[in-house]
């Protein structure tokens, strides 16, 4: 009898969670469904979704999104109003929202390149790369790798030089064997559901949040256990990969705006934004006062005004 309830009990602490996890899931992606096309990229399927005219005379522009969140991000905050008038390209990164995450995808460059290879299978030439946070640091990436292929660059509020510190511990505990499987599947789902929107106005502090972004934004998607792995890799192993990059960024010579604001206390201006400026020749640096790091939906109209305004390449 013994022997059945311990084998009732393990059976217990492997269907559980994952029955948790699934349940979770569900419901996330009911919430926030698939808005776009998935196209393959040399075997892995990207989720892109694009708006606007394609004849236009602006140059197409390509939208990265930062860390915990998905294409949907940069979709309400910039790609609606861009596609006004010119191309849009939107993309979940892999792993991220619908698209898919294949081996070594914590490397910025190979980011760079499943995303070069979706705006290439679309037709799209010579875009504006524009990249929020986490997307800065892989737009940079794609900038030295492509960068005679772009007119222009944007950063807002990048990621793009080393920084003293670590990360939050939940990033590591999600990436730990064995015990990273359980807290994935376990407590991710029940903290989204408990307080995943409670965290939202914290992370545009000190600026209020959109109406309705947890829904607009699809933030759900993130505490699916396999979104949340492959978010909190990315952040893992982000220090080492800006490293491998940053001794590079003189070698950019097409037009470069970076943004950020003054009140950031997630990606240090200091630390990032200026000391980028200084090391492009061609940037242009600007600084939004009283502003923190979702700049992008805080000072949209002004973000928009630099990526028309940026100088024909």
């Amino acid at each position: 009898m013994m022997r059945i309830l311990l084998l009732l009990a393990f059976a217990a602490l492997i269907v559980m969670p994952a029955g948790v996890s699934g349940c979770a899931s569900l419901n996330a992606e009911k919430r926030a469904p698939l808005i776009g096309e998935r196209i393959d990229v040399d075997g892995v399927a990207m989720h892109v979704t694009t708006a606007g005219p394609r004849d236009g005379a602006k140059p197409p522009v390509v939208l990265i999104h930062g860390a915990s969140v998905n294409l949907r991000d940069m979709k309400i905050a910039l790609g609606d109003a861009l596609a006004k008038d010119r191309f849009v390209v939107m993309i979940d990164r892999p792993g991220r929202g619908y698209s898919e995450r294949p081996e070594n995808a914590h490397r910025l460059a190979t980011q760079a390149a499943l995303i070069k290879g979706a705006v290439d299978a679309l037709g799209v030439e010579r875009p504006v790369v524009v990249g929020q946070s986490f997307g800065g640091a892989v737009a940079l990436r794609y900038a030295l790798e492509y960068q005679a292929e772009m007119s222009g660059l944007v950063l807002l509020a990048p990621v793009s030089h080393e920084w003293p510190g670590g990360v939050d511990w939940h990033n590591h505990a999600a990436t730990t064997p064995v015990l990273g499987v359980l807290f994935r599947r376990l407590i991710i789902p029940a903290y989204g559901a408990l307080a995943g929107e409670g965290t939202v106005n914290a992370s545009f502090a000190p600026n209020q949040a959109p109406k309705d972004y947890y829904e607009r934004a699809g933030v759900p998607l993130l505490f699916r256990a396999g979104d949340f792995k492959a978010n909190a890799t990315d952040i893992v192993n982000l220090k080492n990969e800006i490293r491998g990059q940053q001794g590079r960024y003189q070698d950019l010579k097409l037009p470069v705006v970076i943004a950020t604001g003054t009140a950031d206390d997630t990606v240090s201006p200091e630390i990032h934004s200026k000391t980028l400026a200084a090391e492009i020749e061609s940037a242009m640096l600007t600084l939004f006062p009283e502003t923190g790091h979702a700049l992008h939906h805080a000072e949209t109209r002004a973000i928009i005004q630099l990526i028309n305004a940026m100088p024909a390449r």
